[in-house]
């Protein structure tokens, strides 16, 4: 009798499927390349912010696609269809496709509520992947835009979960002794400003292995080309 005992009648033991630990200590990220095909020349404007919302965790960045043709914005406005592709940062199964979003599962289960699931965000229903598609590295999945979420501008919101939690790009909130795997893209290390959100930048190693966070394409050093 009780609240647990008719529970368990109806759902069975909870604690049966916990995933324990849901984040381990060693957690590494897998070999991940930028969102977007080689000799593009993007933009980063977001450093690490709120996956979904402002409340959840720092895990998302952004990226504009090169500028557009002005008579697309004349006609679509500042949040246009990019005639540009994100593409699939690792070999995959696309988990779930819908308005203004992609989950790209990389453990190939089909499942995002286990093991590492990247999330893009603001991707129009043009051209989307559909739900189920096997990709590989580089694979084109969509078209960014407005959709999704708030947006005043067309762009990639790219975020990273493991076990259906978001991984923060920096940790600074995190419990005492609980650390994240850096987000790497490529030869790019995403590093954040304490209590800034949107503000970060990326480093790489060499001489040109700088690039700050601007919302704007009149800075020198916020473009990214791989």
């Amino acid at each position: 009798t009780g609240f647990f005992q008719t529970y368990l009648s109806l759902f069975g033991d909870p604690f049966a499927l916990a995933y324990e630990p849901l984040i381990p200590d060693n957690l590494a990220q897998p070999e991940l390349i930028l969102p977007f095909s080689q000799g593009e020349e993007w933009v980063y404007t977001g450093g690490p912010h709120g996956a979904y919302n402002s409340g959840s965790g720092w895990a998302a960045v952004d990226f504009a696609p090169p500028k557009p043709p002005d008579e697309l914005v004349a006609s679509q406005g500042e949040c246009y269809i990019s005639p540009y592709w994100v593409t699939a940062v690792a070999d995959g199964v696309i988990a779930r496709s819908g308005k203004g979003f992609i989950l790209l599962d990389l453990d190939g289960d089909g499942s995002e509520h286990t093991g590492w699931v990247m999330v893009y965000l603001h991707i129009d229903d043009y051209e989307r992947i559909e739900e189920g598609k096997r990709v590989q590295r580089g694979d084109e999945l969509g078209h960014p835009s407005c959709q999704g979420g708030v947006s005043n501008g067309t762009h990639l919101h790219f975020s990273r979960r493991y076990n259906g939690e978001w991984i923060p790009v920096i940790c600074e909130t995190c419990a005492p002794g609980v650390s994240v795997p850096p987000m790497l893209l490529g030869e790019w290390t995403m590093v954040g400003y304490p209590n800034q959100e949107y503000q970060g930048y990326m480093t790489r190693p060499g001489e040109d292995g700088y690039r700050q966070a601007e919302q704007t394409r009149d800075y020198d050093f916020n473009t990214v080309m791989w």
